[in-house]
């Protein structure tokens, strides 16, 4: 959770956010604070007085969680200082050896299926480096620990249900020596930064 921002928010300074402009967003459902991307205007509305003010809502991409959010301008204020040098915590990746039956796109049964495994959930990945991409390999238990065994990854489960084409070669998984040292430098940053937040709380 990020700490509280005391700037005001966009709509008590009557402004609209550019496109692209990265952003501190309130996130009701989990009632905190998240780093976003203003991606598109999403609703305007205005009250049944005349003299209310109009509601701008904006869709927001969690830059550290990857999902969008459309939230009104009053939960948006600015991103400043620290907050905005912290890395992005969110990884673009693809999944490792499937593709669509069809072999170009994903059907929308297939992406309802998958959305019904991920959203809200919380996954445990492998992740395999791949020139220009990463590809993981997702499962739905963490692994090892006293008898309990991992079960299939949302890959093979796929194609057990038939939305997809798994493909058995694995290339090699991703070792803590292949992170490039910007990279773990990034990492020990956000450590820092989360154990300063939580010392602070516990003030």
């Amino acid at each position: 959770m990020l700490r509280r921002n005391s700037s005001r928010s966009f709509a008590e300074m009557n402004h609209i956010p550019d496109i692209g402009l990265y952003v501190m967003v309130w996130f009701g459902k989990q009632e905190m604070w998240c780093r976003g991307q203003i991606i598109r205007i999403c609703q305007m509305s205005r009250g049944p007085n005349s003299r209310d003010h109009t509601d701008i809502k904006v869709e927001v991409r969690r830059i550290d969680y990857g999902d969008v959010v459309c939230v009104s301008l009053w939960d948006v204020k600015e991103l400043c200082g620290e907050t905005a040098s912290i890395p992005v915590q969110a990884l673009q990746v693809s999944l490792v050896n499937v593709r669509p039956v069809n072999g170009e796109t994903w059907s929308f049964e297939a992406i309802s299926w998958f959305r019904s495994k991920v959203q809200s959930k919380i996954l445990y990945a492998r992740l395999y480096p791949e020139e220009g991409e990463v590809l993981v390999e997702l499962f739905m238990e963490k692994g090892k620990i006293g008898a309990m065994r991992r079960g299939d990854s949302l890959s093979v489960r796929l194609a057990q249900n038939g939305f997809a084409i798994h493909e058995c070669n694995k290339p090699s998984a991703l070792k803590r020596s292949d992170i490039p040292e910007k990279n773990r430098q990034q990492s020990l940053q956000w450590e820092k930064y989360l154990i300063s937040c939580y010392s602070q709380n516990k003030k």
